[in-house]
């Protein structure tokens, strides 16, 4: 009878360890994907003379332990598997991608998921169909990677990012059609973040509301220099949130500068108690809501609290369903002219064509508040006057219930210009593939040449 107890538990034993997948002992020894393919039992096996790796189970390197990522590898992952990093390590691929996706067409893995204390660099990896979270009290560093055809398997954004008060950066990435959001963090999770340099195109192929950009606020959010291009037919899919919907106190700063923003469900939102600058951004055709009520803004400012303060400077505001649109706040800067004030902006703002039905709606004042809109081009207005101005915004002159706008003195010339400049595909041995085999080019918009006063002032590819 003891034989069997023993043989039964040692049944379970390994059953259960099985469904745990493979741990490595914690005895401060560093793995690499060749040690694992190496050691029996971790679920790891290679081929191809080396660069090409199966996992077919979960893997977890202790915390005690070092995962170093060698460069030039593909990993190819089973479904449901996750590779758990708990320690120090290295995904940093130098100059010869690694890249990580499903084992087939059917698989849908979980990804990777890295845990630790210290401070972690992910460069120059791809993760195509697969997720990376982040929950690094260090914070991270993801430079030069390749996120796309994201499951929504690991979270609901292709990187996700924890924990609370932890810091990252993410420089010269590209989101392609991942399922939901590209980045995000938990709502009851503050980040500080940096996101320049990138490329965000077609996310939230699920079509629901998940923005591209899914943003907690954090005391420095900086979002800037990017291309968030949506993908038309997905209507439920804003371009950027950074948002305080758990009403956290502090003194929260994010600032949305020099970005392209086209073809989403909105463009920008920033929601509830922070400071928020909406600068030089090129905010175009965010009109894909089939409903003007639920969506369509270029810029929405809403915080019914009251604890919101937001400078919008410089921004060329075209074709979307609504330009500006105000709910509530502290104050909304869309201009003050005045060089003495201590909130002094020049405004420069662009609006043209803003509206639906036949209307235009170039800046919307939906609250009580005075919202001070000087130094603009209100270049829809079929006349450079305080009527036709008055006629491409809706405030207290057309609702008694509302504050007042105040746009004089404006601006009678354009202070930024789009030029698209349609540029040749990519060479065929540059092309870029999803697993399912559809070649990348087709998102191919050429070259957005920004201007100001004649001038060339940047150019976003």
């Amino acid at each position: 009878m003891k034989k069997y107890l023993f043989v039964l538990a040692g049944m379970m034993a390994s059953l259960q360890m099985l469904g745990q997948g493979f741990r490595t002992p914690g005895d401060g020894s560093t793995w690499t994907l060749t040690r694992l393919s190496e050691t029996e039992g971790s679920g790891v096996s290679v081929a191809n003379d080396g660069f090409v790796f199966t996992m077919t189970t979960d893997v977890t390197i202790a915390p005690e332990d070092v995962f170093t990522l060698e460069p030039q590898k593909e990993v190819r992952m089973a479904d449901g598997v996750r590779l758990e990093i708990l320690g120090p390590c290295s995904l940093d691929a130098g100059d010869f991608t690694t890249s990580f996706y499903p084992l087939d067409n059917e698989a849908q893995p979980y990804g990777l998921w890295v845990e630790g204390t210290d401070r972690v660099t992910v460069r120059n990896v791809s993760f195509d169909g697969v997720g990376l979270s982040g929950h690094v009290a260090g914070g991270m560093d993801i430079v030069d990677c390749l996120f796309m055809n994201h499951n929504a398997k690991s979270a609901s954004y292709a990187l996700s990012m924890a924990p609370h008060l932890s810091s990252y950066r993410v420089e010269n990435c590209s989101f392609f059609d991942c399922g939901r959001s590209a980045i995000g963090s938990g709502a009851n999770i503050c980040i500080d973040l940096t996101v320049r340099g990138c490329t965000f195109i077609g996310n939230g192929t699920s079509n629901r509301n998940y923005p591209q950009l899914n943003l907690t606020v954090g005391q420095n959010v900086e979002i800037s220099h990017n291309r968030i291009i949506g993908n038309r037919e997905h209507t439920m899919v804003g371009g950027i949130v950074v948002a305080n919907m758990m009403g956290f106190n502090g003194d929260f700063h994010t600032l949305i500068s020099d970005n392209v923003i086209e073809d989403n469900r909105f463009g920008v939102a920033v929601y509830t108690n922070q400071t928020a600058s909406v600068v030089n951004n090129v905010i175009r055709n965010n009109n894909t809501e089939v409903n003007p009520m639920n969506g369509g803004s270029g810029i929405n400012v809403y915080d019914p609290y009251g604890m919101q303060q937001t400078r919008i400077e410089g921004n060329y505001i075209e074709g979307n369903l609504w330009g500006i649109t105000v709910v509530g706040a502290k104050e909304v800067n869309v201009g003050k002219t005045d060089a003495d004030a201590p909130d002094y902006n020049p405004g420069q703002n662009t609006f043209l064509n803003n509206g639906f039905g036949g209307a235009v709606y170039d800046l919307y004042n939906n609250s009580a508040n005075t919202v001070y809109a000087q130094g603009n081009y209100w270049k829809t207005a079929v006349t450079q006057d305080a009527q036709g101005i008055e006629d491409v915004i809706f405030h207290k002159v057309d609702n008694a219930s509302l504050g007042e706008v105040i746009f004089t003195p404006w601006i009678t010339d354009d202070q930024t210009f789009v030029e698209s400049v349609d540029v040749a595909a990519p060479a065929e041995d540059g092309a870029v593939y999803g697993i399912n085999g559809v070649r990348r080019s087709e998102w191919q918009k050429g070259i957005n040449l920004v201007h100001r006063n004649g001038k060339v002032i940047k150019v976003i590819r």
